[in-house]
């Protein structure tokens, strides 16, 4: 279970990366917007994230400590609206610049949450 829990991380990393990617791919267009990289890369990101506390809290996998689950929350809900902004963003008619800007900020968010608080 251990290996799967690494393969996971890994997989959820590689959703942040798309994610970013999407965003920074975007930063030379005039018109900014929602990419499928992005949505990708999102629903990755809230499929890997479950899986990992889900697997971390039925005791399959150990931690090296025990899980904040107000910070695992606040995660959760930061990567909805996510989500929501790319599903938004990309059904949006013309300029997306605005769900573009807010998943960037929150993708930012995400990543200081990840490295600097103990989740």
């Amino acid at each position: 279970m251990k290996i799967f829990y690494e393969v996971l991380v890994v997989v959820h990393l590689i959703g942040i990366a798309a994610i970013a990617h999407g965003f920074f791919s975007q930063m030379r267009s005039a018109t900014k917007g929602i990419t499928v990289t992005m949505l990708h890369g999102a629903s990755t990101q809230l499929l890997t994230g479950v899986l990992m506390v889900g697997l971390r809290e039925s005791g399959k996998v150990t931690g090296e400590h025990d899980l904040n689950m107000s910070i695992v929350g606040l995660k959760l809900l930061v990567v909805l609206v996510i989500l929501g902004a790319c599903v938004v963003g990309k059904r949006a008619q013309g300029d997306a610049r605005k769900y573009w800007a807010t998943v960037g900020a929150l993708t930012l968010v995400n990543i200081v949450f990840a490295m600097f608080v103990n989740s």
